[in-house]
């Protein structure tokens, strides 16, 4: 039916394909610098194939995205130079697109098929659960064929029950337009979170495997490319790096990565770059080098290949700007065909479906916590105390813990619908309680999830304590700071630059937005914005249930959410908690999630007849 659907209509869009997605704001723009070889990159989507509904600068869909990688491909070919589309995982879990059919994904892979991905990789997100990952086995990499890589990743095959590799190690292809001879890896890093349905080999071991070795060898090669869903600025891709430099000195490398959710891109010599591409479809991250020696164009010896990034905002506006067309040439059959697509899937979803009306905009990280415009403060103060009470402990009061990280967007003031039940909180985690235990000692879990650097030494293991509790973006910060990614860049310096870009030299009114540093300076987002607030955000948030803030119970309940078990055991030895939460824990209300609590708090509370 799905194809069906694909291959019979086709929409006439103006300005955004999906018809609740608002219009782009125009802006300044920089523009892309083309070389030898090129990319797009998209990493971290999860499920955002239908764009920012309430945002306008990233609003366009995949199907703009399927659309503006056609009209790439032709600017390239027209100019004899190459482009490959690359796409670094996390696909999944994020979105109502995903999450709300059932089982999860029915829709979403039809939809991504779409697009000609040269290489793509697996991220921690496809393998948490076997289902996701069996998925990933039968359908995603068949749809991909020979353009999906795992490099570090086995299977339990679904039938045989042997452990098979995902998907090929690594591949090795010539371009159309230059001649260039890749070899191309796919990584994933260190994850030890995956179902036992996979095994995730670490970098460092994979590496000194015999076909890693044999294929930095290869003396007919003009370009290694490292994709994975791995940090550009991480110990496992600083590994390959230094392992492919202690083989080949001078053979460039391009790293494609992701996972922290962020716009970066890493220096690690003259002739070896890495470029992360944000999250959520909010960006579409463009990658030229030029000066490369081929078969076909030889290169003095000693000159240095030039690496060039941009970070294209997911709008029509940057779309029409980058492939110099118009509304009426840009979109493409195939392109309008994938957005309409989008559109019933959404609408079989009831992803439209209004809950309720939300008072007020509730951020993440844009203003301080705790505060009234703060999502974790109304999570702690509001939700959880309310709606969290399991009906076999009616009165008991109880210390509830969640990590921030169970928290994925903010929410807008406005319709809260079925979509954004899966956008705030897409995943299945429910709760867990110890009961009855000392008050005193309870309250202490909290302060040590929090203080955790002072807990371990190891500074892997502390990366891995954030991931695993804070949001991705999270890892980067270690304090407040002024702007969306990086550091500081001045409010009189964006403007001075906006105002340079500007036909008229007048200074325009700048939008809220991406406005990042990285090793290449400040001038890598496409679109010129001012800069967005960044205040961190502790580990986990405690709500007090049946418990007012002036009480100090001899016992309470210790409820949390599943899936930092781990965390918290490991907090309440330090806290001196003699239990065992093997023996001691129990499910607090059964079949319960924290998305549906949200939603149910929701329905309850937020009317929209006012």
């Amino acid at each position: 039916m799905l194809r069906l659907l694909l291959g019979s209509f086709s929409v006439s869009l103006a300005l955004a394909a999906q018809p609740m997605a608002p219009d782009p704001i125009a802006a300044p723009l920089r523009d892309l610098k083309w070389g030898q070889l090129n990319f797009l990159h998209t990493t971290d989507t999860h499920g955002w194939l239908a764009g920012h509904l309430q945002e306008p600068s990233y609003a366009a869909d995949w199907g703009d995205y399927v659309s503006f990688a056609i009209r790439m491909r032709e600017k390239a070919n027209a100019q004899g130079v190459d482009l490959l589309v690359v796409d670094t995982g996390d696909r999944v879990e994020g979105n109502g697109l995903y999450d709300s059919s059932e089982p999860k994904g029915v829709y979403i892979s039809e939809i991504l098929r779409q697009q000609q991905v040269d290489l793509i990789t697996a991220g921690n997100h496809e393998l948490y659960k076997r289902n996701t990952s069996e998925a990933e086995y039968f359908t995603t990499i068949v749809n991909f064929h020979g353009n999906y890589l795992a490099s570090n990743i086995d299977i339990l095959h679904p039938v045989t029950n042997d452990l098979v590799p995902l998907a090929p190690r690594f591949k090795k292809f010539t371009t159309e337009n230059q001649g260039i001879r890749i070899v191309a890896f796919g990584f994933l890093f260190d994850f030890t979170k995956n179902d036992n349905n996979t095994v995730v080999c670490p970098v460092e071991q994979t590496i000194k495997e015999d076909w890693f070795q044999d294929a930095i060898r290869d003396p007919d090669v003009d370009l290694f490319l490292v994709t994975g869903h791995v940090p550009v600025h991480s110990q496992e891709y600083k590994a390959i790096f230094k392992e492919i430099r202690s083989v080949r000195w001078d053979t460039p490398i391009q790293f494609f990565g992701g996972h922290y959710h962020i716009r970066d891109f890493a220096r690690y010599d003259s002739r070896a770059y890495g470029l992360a591409s944000g999250r959520f479809m909010e960006t579409i991250g463009f990658m030229s080098v030029d000066g490369l020696s081929t078969k076909k164009r030889q290169t003095p010896a000693l000159s240095t290949p030039s690496f060039q990034r941009r970070y294209i905002d997911n709008n029509l506006f940057s779309f029409l700007h980058h492939t110099e067309l118009d509304r009426e040439s840009f979109h493409t059959d195939l392109g309008q065909n994938v957005s309409w697509l989008i559109h019933e899937s959404r609408s079989a979803l009831r992803l439209d479906e209004v809950h309720g009306c939300s008072p007020r905009d509730l951020w993440m990280s844009r203003v301080k916590y705790p505060s009234e415009e703060n999502i974790y403060t109304w999570l702690e103060t509001q939700v959880l105390p309310d709606y969290l009470k399991d009906e076999s402990r009616v009165g008991q009061p109880a210390l509830a813990i969640v990590n921030t990280g169970a928290m994925r967007f903010d929410i807008f003031k406005g319709p809260f619908t079925q979509d954004t039940t899966f956008i705030v909180s897409p995943f299945t985690s429910g709760f867990r309680y110890l009961k009855d235990v000392p008050y005193e000692k309870a309250k202490l879990v909290l302060e040590v999830l929090n203080k955790q650097p002072q807990i371990f030494i190891d500074s892997a293991r502390q990366s891995d304590f954030t991931w695993s509790l804070a949001p991705p973006e999270r890892s980067v910060y270690n304090t407040d700071v002024t702007i969306d990614n990086g550091k500081l860049l001045r409010h009189s310096q964006l403007i001075d630059q906006a105002a340079a870009l500007s036909d008229a030299g007048s200074r325009p009114k700048l939008q809220p937005g991406y406005t990042t540093t990285d090793d290449g300076g400040a001038d890598g987002d496409d679109t010129i914005h001012s800069p967005i607030p960044f205040y961190r955000m502790p580990n986990c948030i405690q709500a007090r249930v049946s418990l007012n803030a002036s009480s100090a119970p001899d016992r309470v309940d210790l409820v949390y959410i599943d899936f930092i078990e781990s965390y918290v055991a490991l907090a309440a030895k330090f806290a001196d908690l003699d239990v065992d939460f093997s023996r001691d824990s129990d499910v607090y209300m059964p079949s319960m999630t924290l998305t549906n609590l949200i939603l149910n708090w929701v329905k309850d509370n937020w009317s929209c007849d006012k």
